[in-house]
């Protein structure tokens, strides 16, 4: 079976490629490889990475802002969309930025499927569109807080109106708080990680008490899996974790792990930022099998051990 991930080189883009090519899938990668939020070869290593997959994967550079080119996807199955500009702070001083890459690139896409019947397509999205607390189902008020959330619900919107009115197979995978290995080098975990490895100071939006449903990034995977095994268009699904942390008790967890003591600066609260998102993937659970199963400190464990390998000679491993 032949299918399409956009957005490959990312965090959670690149786990994908590597689980639907251990399922048996030939898989068509996608990705600019741009730099706007964090260094390109950050990306990089993830791109290289999927190349070894044992002729199962063609990496395609391209910038899907740019008009598309539908044969890029002939003979697909399905096209998992991944490709976004995610995190807050940019989106504040750059939203034209988040408008092309977000909203322009979904509506590239789907202009691409119209021609193309039959092609499933999956919108990855987030839990930012429903705005300062995420505490009910998938049928909550959408207040995004934040120009990030605005441009990824805007995002949804074009996926609905598009995909009703040209009969484009369509469905919306909300993901909360994501962390494991290859977590991009601006979210919260890495950071934390990072600064308590080198022994510098580090700085809480906030007081710390903002909690979060985390989902380890294998769990999500599999959700995402669950989504196009068990398709059915025009659904739309939270993916969260079902344990809830607030900042201060990731730090602890962090602290506990690594055997260090971290020095913390309570900042400003960010623009923007999420009070609490709860665990609200009941209906995942009950339509698709969804069960997130990795705990808190086996996923926090996996990932301060990536993070370590990337200060060892032979730098950081593939997990």
């Amino acid at each position: 079976m032949r299918v399409a991930v956009t957005g490959a080189a990312g965090f959670i883009g690149s786990h994908l490629v590597e689980a639907l090519v251990n399922k048996g899938f030939f898989v068509i990668a996608i990705d600019s490889l741009n730099d706007d939020l964090y260094p390109r070869s950050v990306k990089e290593l993830n791109w290289n990475l999927l190349k070894t997959l044992n002729g199962s994967v063609e990496c395609i550079q391209v910038d899907l802002r740019d008009p598309i080119e539908e044969r890029i996807f002939h003979g697909c199955d399905a096209v998992f969309n991944l490709a976004a500009m995610p995190g807050l702070s940019l989106s504040w001083s750059n939203p034209k930025l988040y408008i092309d890459s977000n909203l322009l690139v979904t509506c590239n896409l789907m202009s691409a499927m119209e021609k193309i019947p039959g092609v499933k397509f999956i919108q990855i999205s987030t839990s930012s569109v429903y705005g300062k607390s995420v505490l009910g189902d998938e049928n909550s008020p959408l207040q995004p807080i934040s120009p990030y959330g605005v441009s990824k619900l805007a995002a949804e919107n074009a996926v609905i109106a598009i995909g009703n009115a040209k009969g484009v197979l369509f469905s919306i995978l909300r993901l909360f708080s994501v962390y494991g290995p290859r977590q991009r080098p601006d979210m919260a975990f890495n950071i934390f990680i990072k600064k308590m490895l080198i022994g510098e100071s580090i700085s809480v939006f906030g007081d710390g008490s903002q909690i979060r449903a985390n989902t380890y990034v294998g769990d999500v995977v599999n959700g995402i899996l669950l989504a196009y095994a068990n398709f059915e268009s025009s659904s739309i699904y939270n993916l969260s974790g079902t344990q809830e942390y607030s900042v201060n008790q990731i730090l602890d967890i962090s602290k506990n792990i690594l055997n260090v003591e971290p020095r913390v600066e309570y900042v400003a609260e960010r623009l923007g930022d999420q009070s609490r998102t709860t665990n609200v993937s009941e209906k995942a659970g009950r339509i698709l099998g969804y069960k997130p199963e990795t705990t808190i400190i086996e996923g926090l464990t996996r990932q301060i051990n990536w993070q370590k390998a990337a200060f060892s000679p032979s730098g950081p491993q593939s997990t």
